[in-house]
C-alpha cells in the first residue's frame, strides 16, 4: 500500500481535530477520495497556524514514522505576520533555515518530496502588503527545491488567477483559506503534479 504524508499549516489541517483517521474537509481529504488513490493510505498531519518552524519543532519532537512514498509541505503564510508584527525578522534568513531543516528531516523518510507554493489572494485589501512576502518565500522554496531534488508545485498565480475570473468568494473564504471549490482546484495541482512524476 502507498503511503503519503501531508504536513503545513490550516489549508492542510482543514479541521482534521489532530484525529490521524480524519483527514479534514480540505485538498488532503479530496485527494484521498479519487478513485487514482483509494488503495493508498494518507495521512493529515497538518496544524492551524503552524509556521515552518512549528512544522520542524513537530517533526523534531514526535518524529517522521518509517518511509513514506511521497511526503507534500505547504508552509509559509503564517510566518508573515511574524515578520510584519513582531520585532522577529523571519524572512528570509530564518525561513530558508528552518525549511532547510525541514528537507533535512524528511529526506531520510522518503525519496518523493512536494514543495507547495504559499498563496495568498488580493482580497481583502490588507492583504495586498503581505504578496511581496509571498513572492520571497516562493523563491526560497523554488530554490531550495532544486538544491533537494524535491518538486515545487506553482499554486499562487493559478489560484489568483481562478479568483479574478470566477470571483473572490469562489475560491477563498477570507483571503488565505480555500471554499470547497478552491479545495478541489488545489488538489487538482497537486494530482496534476503528482501524475507528472511518474510520466516523465
Amino acid at each position: 500500500m502507498k503511503q503519503y504524508l501531508f504536513l503545513g499549516d490550516s489549508i492542510t489541517d482543514a479541521d482534521h481535530l489532530f484525529d490521524p483517521a480524519n483527514l479534514g474537509y480540505g485538498y488532503v481529504s479530496l485527494l484521498a477520495r479519487r478513485p487514482e488513490y483509494v488503495d493508498a493510505r494518507f495521512v493529515n498531519r497538518g496544524h492551524e497556524g503552524f509556521t515552518i518552524e512549528r512544522v520542524l519543532q513537530m517533526l523534531r519532537r514526535d518524529g517522521i514514522g518509517g518511509h513514506w512514498d511521497a511526503i507534500t509541505l505547504l508552509a509559509g503564510v503564517n510566518d508573515i505576520p511574524v515578520e510584519l508584527f513582531t520585532s522577529h525578522s523571519r524572512i528570509p534568513l530564518e525561513f530558508s533555515a528552518f525549511y532547510r531543516e525541514v528537507l533535512d528531516l524528511l529526506c531520510q523518510h522518503t525519496s518523493t518530496i512536494l514543495l507547495l507554493e504559499p498563496f495568498l489572494f488580493d482580497e481583502p485589501a490588507e492583504y495586498s502588503a503581505w504578496h511581496s512576502y509571498i513572492e520571497k518565500e516562493s523563491q526560497i522554496i523554488h530554490d531550495l527545491a532544486l538544491s533537494y531534488s524535491a518538486h515545487f508545485i506553482t499554486t499562487d498565480s493559478i489560484l489568483r488567477q481562478a479568483a479574478r475570473q470566477e470571483g473572490v468568494d469562489a475560491i477563498t473564504t477570507d483571503g488565505i483559506h480555500l471554499t470547497p471549490h478552491g479545495n478541489t482546484l488545489l488538489a487538482d495541482l497537486w494530482h496534476q503534479a503528482f501524475t507528472a512524476l511518474f510520466h516523465d
